[in-house]
């Protein structure tokens, strides 16, 4: 293709749509309209299915119809458009086939007049969209029941309904070299610092992927830190959470075509904090976090504790328990480390066809993994049942963290391996070499272990124990206030 998308649009009308139709490949989903105003040949360009054809004919076709000027010129036409028909809240000037390309994507309609090297972009978008919803992945039992939408207006609404402030702001730009998706980076003016704004800013900026697909495309850019396990940004479908992330001096994306934001700096903390936690009294929401951490520890680590235990450190078991362990072993074909591998590799393959299966044969995998991994697999002799209730309880610890789901599957690999090929040595090992990886880890300068490491007195309040409003009001904590943030002094 020999056309520049930096070219200027041509006066003579028929001229520019063999270019726009070029540019487009004379795709099926290019519609053309002419017609004439005035007695000035006009053409309207729309996308198949990415416009309203009621709000068209009101906004657009009828008024231009009824345009009546003698001797008019095209000039008059465009400024009829631009400025004396305002007929949609949004008409922009259209000067190059960038632009044309831009905005017929967006789900304008774009008027094109003979004689006049300018258009006009008239904003009548009519695709459809998935309407409000309630969230899928973050469910609550009090809070809201609304969800992040796919349409990128829509969400910034529903922040918008929650923050009834001229702080908020929302600032658009563009990303994918192909897509040319909208971003809207959302933050609260002087809460987020400045120089964190840029910084995410330029870090989009060098984003130079084709296709901006989900929030995975955007968080390697935003996190920076690429040795790190822990991922420095977490995401959010619900607009009530993301409300209270950015008043706390955050900076979240949003991705059009995408319910979920993206917000940096995230904190390790924050996978064990719920909805509800602020809904219940501060003691109940103490002992909800304590189950999650202990459930965290249960998840990543219990498997390969259990393996040094029985493996290489028999002695610190009772008589009775190592007993029965033995006599379970003896039935079973494989060694120890071996058996604990499959089922660990079963219980991943069930949980991810459950997740990938249609809803209405998802069920059918619990049935079958509990006939497979539970009943049968025991019966046969295949594995020892107390090694199956480790499983069990390993399974249902890392339901309760599904933000750490990834990276708890990979802990529970790496630690079967340390502890049943090194013992507790071995599981040592490991835990501080994730501990010192998670306490380097930062995302915008952000320490992703505050405010435990770098210790953080006030910050501690909504750790693990929560204070009550009362408290919570009178001093407020942003993560540029956290100790080790590398904030300008």
């Amino acid at each position: 293709m020999n056309l520049s998308l930096n070219e200027r649009l041509s006066p003579v009308l028929e001229r520019s749509l063999a270019r726009i139709r070029e540019l487009f490949g004379d795709s099926d989903d290019l519609n053309i309209v002419r017609f004439e105003a005035s007695g000035i040949k006009c053409a309207v360009l729309t996308l198949e299915g990415m416009t309203s054809s009621s709000d068209l004919s009101k906004m657009l076709f009828s008024p231009l119809m009824d345009f009546k000027k003698l001797l008019a010129q095209p000039s008059d036409i465009y400024d009829y458009l631009m400025r004396k028909g305002l007929f949609s809240t949004e008409s922009k000037p259209i000067r190059s086939y960038s632009d044309v390309s831009e905005r017929l994507c967006s789900g304008f309609a774009i008027v094109l007049i003979n004689g006049e090297k300018r258009g006009a972009a008239i904003g009548a978008q009519g695709f459809k969209t998935r309407s409000v919803s309630e969230p899928a992945t973050e469910n609550n039992i009090k809070g809201s029941m609304e969800a992040l939408s796919d349409n990128l207006k829509t969400s910034m609404s529903l922040i918008r309904r929650r923050l009834k402030s001229p702080l908020l702001r929302f600032e658009t730009m563009k990303a994918g070299k192909i897509s040319q998706t909208e971003l809207a980076i959302v933050y609260i003016a002087g809460k987020a610092p400045d120089n964190l704004v840029e910084e995410v800013k330029s870090r989009l900026d060098e984003i130079r992927l084709d296709i901006i697909s989900g929030t995975g495309c955007l968080e390697p850019f935003l996190s920076g830190n690429s040795g790190s396990f822990f991922s420095g940004c977490s995401t959010t479908e619900r607009p009530d959470t993301l409300a209270a992330k950015i008043n706390e001096g955050r900076i979240a994306v949003l991705i059009d075509g995408v319910p979920f934001a993206v917000v940096c700096p995230a904190l390790f903390m924050e996978n064990f904090q719920a909805v509800d936690d602020y809904e219940e009294k501060p003691y109940f929401a103490f002992l909800q976090r304590l189950l999650r951490y202990l459930s965290f520890l249960a998840a990543g680590f219990l498997p390969g504790i259990y393996l040094a235990a029985t493996i290489h450190h028999p002695e610190i078991l009772a008589k009775t328990i190592m007993t029965n362990l033995i006599t379970s072993e003896e039935d079973t074909p494989f060694p120890l480390m071996l058996e604990m591998v499959i089922v660990v590799v079963l219980f991943e393959i069930m949980r991810e066809a459950g997740l990938r299966l249609p809803k209405a044969v998802g069920g059918a995998v619990s049935i079958v993994g509990g006939l497979v991994i539970g009943d049968a697999a025991v019966t046969s002799g295949l594995i020892s049942s107390p090694l199956l209730i480790i499983i069990g309880i390993t399974a249902t610890c890392s339901f309760v963290l599904p933000s750490l789901n990834p990276q708890l599957t990979v802990l529970r690999f790496i630690g079967i391996f340390a502890g049943g090929l090194c013992g507790f040595f071995g599981m040592a090992v490991f835990c501080l070499v994730i501990l010192v990886n998670a306490s380097a880890s930062d995302c915008l300068n952000v320490p992703y272990l505050s405010p435990a490491a770098p210790f953080t007195m006030k910050a501690t309040r909504d750790l693990l124990w929560r204070v009550g409003y009362q408290k919570m009001q009178k001093r407020k904590v942003t993560v540029e206030n956290l100790n080790g943030s590398g904030r300008e002094s």
